[in-house]
């Protein structure tokens, strides 16, 4: 039997054990902000969701500074696109999320 149904359910797992280290250890050792953000955004748009620049750095960043930078350099390398409040990922980002999350399920099965 796999672990995961879907690659939305591999994507929520991922999220909620990476926010479960935080109990367990200081935080500042997991700054991942730009693979939280795409999974976040990656999430969104299974469910069909939109992801506003203010949800996003609430959800993944300690300061408004740190988030809009990195939304800026996920912007710059063509990850996401932002269109005035709305943020998510480019349709290139959003199929290698996807692909990545396809075979990460293959890999536990």
């Amino acid at each position: 039997m796999a672990l995961f149904d879907n690659c939305l359910d591999l994507a929520k797992t991922q999220i909620a054990l990476r926010a479960l280290r935080y109990g367990h250890f200081p935080g500042d050792i997991f700054d991942e902000y730009a693979w939280d953000m795409m999974l976040h955004m990656y999430v969104a748009r299974l469910r069909g969701q939109t992801m506003y620049v203010d949800n996003i750095i609430n959800l993944t960043s300690k300061s408004k500074v740190i988030g809009d930078r990195w939304i800026r350099h996920l912007l710059n390398d063509a990850i996401v696109a932002v269109d005035g409040d709305v943020v998510g990922l480019t349709d290139t980002a959003f199929d290698r999320m996807d692909a990545y999350h396809r075979q990460a399920l293959a890999a536990v099965a």
